[in-house]
């Protein structure tokens, strides 16, 4: 015999696992007072269990018949009666919402027949005096006998199919009573009472007798209004037209919202004539599907046959044309009910409701603690292509004004926080965009979200630093061309203004130099060579941060040294020659390798730097119009301080570091493009 006890705070638990709280002290033992043993509710299902229930914990022994027994097969946390009692409460509360729901409808009919009877009485009392003999002065009605003896049926019938309703409300209002009468408790006795007595409800057919209810009172309206109708014909034909057409009105409006549930899938006018509408028309349609069943067999082996002839090949072809029309109506599934109905549309229109419930639930509670504890795990949780249309919705919705498709939110300093969790829910769906099935609508939905979030990032960056520059240095290795150009300016652009925020994260491996040298491979063969040199220049850049601690050496010599080796390469060929506008690029990025060989002694080998120097002498041949003199002496200033650099270092080398220069090192990990 094993034993074991379980502590359980119910705040950390759902609704449905909150059952104890529900229990019956006089039932079942369980109160609020103090602890009250409960072994006998264990007992009732094969199992031993004290339980106990202080304030806020509930304390649980148990004693199972051993770890071989088959009951041992339930998980630790659930027991076998603490699963019936879970059940147990579910349905408790899902009947008692039910009957509650039942009860406030026959209410509501109650009250409408009791005025529809008192109405329709003052007509009768009338009216019926239209069926007495002439007086003795042989004063007689206007109104043709024949007329008063339909208008009289009509009427009367009404009123006897209004009160008819409100007996019929009393009775079931009398029967749910009696059936919800004693079931406080969720202790097994009185959960099988409690089933005992719903089974009973759908064995006796209360819930088809309630929808006789408003079937009745529809019919007494019907036949009063036809009642009524006659009655104006009688004495004025043109208070006749005028009730007529508002009449006619009603009536096609009532034929209508009966006959849609039916024929339109997803109509919300569900009532008790429609559905009895329904049930009949899916009975007749059963006989229709076994024929039109029949009839595709036939058909499609006349339409598979290959005998020869203009009237074998005629009646092929009509054949086939059958088929295409049957099949689809012979084969589609019955449904009997509204919900087997709904359950079939539910099920094939899944991800499209995930999308409204997730968009119509932001827009209602509009908070930035929901949208960040409730709206993004569960856009995160959606498939790439639903997550991504809730994306727009929402962001459509919080922004504060939209112009030209291009979004505008109010960025000021208290809003901080509230743009970061958009921009965080702009990075995760960015993320999203790489899973997309096709490559054309990955790239046009990374570009309009990368859109979307480049405002964002004014205020937002240094509350979401991390988490962009994870997701912006893997789309820079993106398949499509255009994302990956894209993502990398706004990184260089984000990264090179807020150098003292890269600079605080430079320790948390948010800065994926690698992923970078891969940018640099592939954007040299998409011959962009602005890009090519600014992802230079940001390597170097984001390599020489002065918080970064000289022990990462190692972690970032492959990236540079990849860096390095593609700068030399392009050096080495006439490309630069072609844009003298290239200046700004080479200007920066001279300047930043004075500070690499500053951080790391002899990172620069005597090959780059040599060429390097026929760059520099070269330089000056683009300088034809003499606009680019301040640029030209800052490089030359800058190689001059190189060399300076590298002279200093041989004459006190750092026996210290044992770090050799990283063009001694292994060749690069990444291969060099074909020039």
């Amino acid at each position: 015999m094993s034993a074991f006890a379980r502590q359980r705070s119910p705040q950390s638990r759902s609704p449905l696992h909150l059952y104890a709280g529900h229990f019956s002290g006089v039932a079942d033992g369980w109160g609020r007072d103090g602890p009250r043993n409960t072994e006998s509710i264990g007992r009732q299902y094969g199992r031993k269990i004290s339980r106990k229930y202080y304030g806020g914990i509930i304390t649980e022994m148990e004693d199972s018949a051993g770890p071989d027994s088959p009951l041992s097969a339930w998980s630790a946390d659930l027991s076998a009666a603490d699963a019936w009692a879970q059940c147990s409460l579910a349905m408790k509360e899902h009947r008692a919402a039910r009957i509650k729901a039942w009860k406030e409808e026959i209410d509501a009919e109650l009250v409408f027949a009791a005025l529809f009877s008192a109405i329709l009485t003052a007509f009768d009392v009338e009216v019926y005096k239209l069926l007495l003999p002439a007086d003795s002065n042989g004063n007689s009605s206007t109104i043709d006998q024949s007329a008063a003896e339909v208008i009289n049926a009509l009427w009367f019938a009404g009123l006897i199919s209004s009160l008819a309703a409100s007996s019929i409300c009393i009775l079931v209002r009398q029967w749910l009573n009696q059936c919800t009468t004693g079931l406080a408790s969720v202790s097994p006795e009185i959960a099988r009472v409690r089933q005992f007595r719903q089974d009973n409800l759908r064995k006796w057919k209360v819930a088809e007798i309630m929808m006789l209810i408003p079937i009745l009172l529809q019919g007494a309206v019907v036949l009063f209004l036809i009642g009524l109708v006659l009655f104006l014909k009688q004495l004025n034909r043109t208070v006749m037209t005028v009730a007529s057409v508002l009449v006619a009105s009603l009536l096609f409006f009532l034929v209508i919202t009966t006959i849609l549930p039916t024929i339109q899938d997803g109509c919300s006018y569900q009532s008790p004539q429609a559905w009895g509408f329904f049930a009949i028309f899916q009975a007749i349609k059963r006989p229709v599907r076994s024929v039109c069943r029949t009839i595709s067999a036939h058909a499609t082996r006349w339409a598979m046959s290959r005998e020869e002839g203009y009237f074998n090949r005629l009646r092929t072809r009509y054949a086939k044309l059958l088929v295409q029309k049957l099949t689809r109506f012979a084969n589609k599934t019955n449904t009997y009910s509204w919900v087997g109905r709904e359950r079939i549309l539910v099920e094939a229109s899944g991800p499209l409701l995930d999308q409204h419930l997730l968009v119509e639930s932001d827009a209602t509670f509009l908070g930035d603690n929901f949208l960040r504890n409730i709206i993004r795990p569960c856009l995160n949780d959606m498939s790439p292509e639903t997550a991504i249309k809730s994306y727009y919705d929402i962001m459509e919705h919080r922004a504060d004004r939209i112009e030209n498709g291009v979004h505008y939110f109010d960025t000021r300093g208290d809003r901080a926080e509230s743009v970061a969790i958009l921009a965080d829910l702009t990075l995760d769906t960015l993320v999203k965009t790489r899973a997309a099935s096709s490559s054309d609508a990955l790239r046009d939905h990374a570009i309009r979200i990368m859109r979307i979030l480049e405002p964002l990032l004014v205020r937002a960056l240094p509350l979401t630093y991390d988490h962009f520059c994870r997701v912006f240095f893997a789309l820079s290795g993106d398949k499509d061309r255009k994302v990956r150009h894209y993502a990398f300016s706004i990184l260089y652009q984000q990264l090179w203004r807020n150098l003292a925020l890269a600079d605080q994260y430079s320790s948390t491996g948010c800065h994926d130099l690698a992923a970078l040298v891969t940018f640099i491979s592939r954007v040299r063969q998409d011959d962009d060579l602005k890009h090519f040199l600014d992802a230079c220049d940001l390597v170097i850049c984001l390599a020489t941060l002065p918080s970064l601690p000289l022990s990462d050496y190692s972690a970032i010599r492959e990236a540079l040294q990849g860096t390095l080796l593609h700068l030399k390469s392009f050096f080495e060929t006439p490309l630069w020659h072609h844009d003298p506008l290239l200046f700004y690029s080479l200007e920066r990025i001279a300047d930043h390798l004075v500070t690499l060989e500053k951080k790391y002694p002899q990172a620069l080998t005597d090959d780059f730097l040599d060429v390097l120097g026929d760059v520099i002498d070269k330089a000056p041949q683009l300088n034809v119009n003499g606009d680019w003199e301040d640029k030209l002496r800052k490089l030359q200033t800058s190689f001059t301080e190189l060399r300076t650099l590298r002279q200093d270092a041989r004459s006190a080398p750092d026996s210290s570091s044992g770090r050799p220069p990283l063009g001694q090192r292994h060749g690069p990990v990444f291969p060099m493009p074909d020039i």
